[in-house]
């Protein structure tokens, strides 16, 4: 193995333990947490994080869906080809 692959690993190991003792350290975690409702049924109050993303952003959230859909679906179809660089089917 080279020097800097050696290195290289050394630091991602480094950089796991620091984040695990910093997830297992002595966190001060409250006795009481509060609730965060999701989704107010009321729909009067905008106390839910449903409401207040999709009552703003309503078009805005089902126009990612359908782009996040689509690149999924072009992904697909990417890896299924059988000659890499060839297009259609």
């Amino acid at each position: 193995m080279k020097a800097r692959e050696i290195l290289v690993m050394l630091a991602v190991g480094a950089l796991f333990v620091v984040m695990a003792l910093s997830f297992f350290g002595n966190v001060g975690w409250p006795a009481n947490p509060t609730s965060i409702p999701v989704y107010d049924p009321n729909a009067t109050s905008t106390n839910g994080i449903a409401n207040q993303l999709f009552n703003p952003f309503a078009i805005t959230v089902i126009l990612i869906a359908i782009l996040l859909a689509a690149a999924m679906i072009g992904g697909v179809y990417l890896a299924k080809m059988d000659e890499p660089g060839k297009v259609g089917p």
